[in-house]
């Protein structure tokens, strides 16, 4: 067990380039005896999150599923995060650990610390994504593509830009930008390059931080023909909210440059008002659905607010969403 303490504290220095100190967790016993029959157990604060660290006694791959109804039940007697720590796990698991949501490191090879924002790969393989603001518009609607599409398509750049209406080169960048954030895998059949990934929620998962909200602009008119509702009008469509007092709709970028040569007139004030129309980084029509936008888009759109009633909708939908 001193072995292992000192390889994660090797491991976590040099990846993290943070130094932990590590403790007997005193508490355990009021845990089912079961449990402090199979585990050790160790306190650490780690980047200033407090942190169980539990490994378990006897060097076996325990099944995933076990693992997260354990972490449950130490859950009721912990406030903190809870850690899977583990000299080896095979492959197999590791990805299974993810799907489960469980918090592992195995020293020397891999962790998965979503509480701190470390996800899938090694930490020092995702600097250069995490030092980016966020991804390019073009290869946010590449991922929405990826998460909304219903087939089993090879996505290549030149599907892509025929699917989101821009070119093979913006698609080539889109490509390049994934590679360099290690989002999915990539690979070469004959000429041709094609990206995969593991599974849409865990998709999802990786690159929550890496995107952003797609509006860049907000404004006010007195009236005009929209039809890709946003916002909370969107919202209210999938939850119990109220629609709120003037309709939100959502256009692209592209689009609106086209739509103001109408001379349409924008208000300074709502009172005026009969609609809020939200300018897009990307043209929400490729991935609405029954005349509202798509939920990723809709869900970062609002992330922000801070209306505990919005959150908790916007929370649920995500929670329905049908991976």
């Amino acid at each position: 067990m001193n072995e292992l303490i000192k390889s994660l504290k090797q491991y976590l220095d040099e990846t993290l380039r943070t130094k932990i100190e590590v403790s007997t967790w005193k508490n355990k016993g009021h845990l089912p005896i079961f449990l402090i029959d199979a585990y050790y157990f160790f306190e650490a604060k780690l980047l200033g999150v407090h942190c169980l660290l539990i490994s378990p006694k006897e060097p076996a791959d325990t099944s995933p599923g076990t693992i997260r109804k354990h972490s449950e039940q130490i859950q009721k007697h912990w406030e903190g995060a809870i850690i899977y720590v583990q000299p080896v796990i095979s492959s197999y698991n590791r990805k299974r650990l993810i799907e489960q949501h469980v918090p592992f490191i195995v020293p020397g090879n891999q962790m998965y610390l979503p509480h701190v924002g470390i996800d899938f790969r090694e930490y020092f393989k995702k600097i250069h994504a995490k030092t980016r603001e966020a991804f390019t518009p073009s290869t946010q609607a590449v991922i929405l593509y990826a998460l909304l599409c219903k087939t089993n398509e090879r996505l290549t750049p030149s599907l892509l830009a025929e699917k989101l209406g821009y070119t093979v080169m913006t698609m080539t960048r889109a490509f390049h930008e994934l590679h360099m954030a290690e989002v999915g895998e990539f690979h070469q059949s004959g000429r041709e390059r094609y990206w995969t990934f593991s599974n849409k929620k865990a998709l999802w998962e990786e690159i929550k931080h890496l995107v952003r909200s797609p509006i860049r602009k907000r404004m006010w008119l007195k009236t005009a023909p929209f039809k890709i509702a946003a916002g909370l009008s969107a919202l209210s469509h999938v939850s119990q909210l109220t629609p709120p007092p003037l309709p939100v709709f959502a256009i692209g970028i592209k689009q609106w440059e086209e739509f103001k040569q109408s001379n349409v007139e924008e208000l300074p004030t709502p009172d005026e008002a009969s609609l809020e129309l939200e300018i897009w980084n990307y043209n929400p029509e490729l991935f609405a659905k029954n005349g509202c936008v798509d939920p990723f888009s809709l869900y970062l759109s609002l992330e922000i607010n801070q209306n505990e009633r919005i959150e908790a909708a916007l929370e649920k939908m995500m929670e329905k969403m049908e991976w």
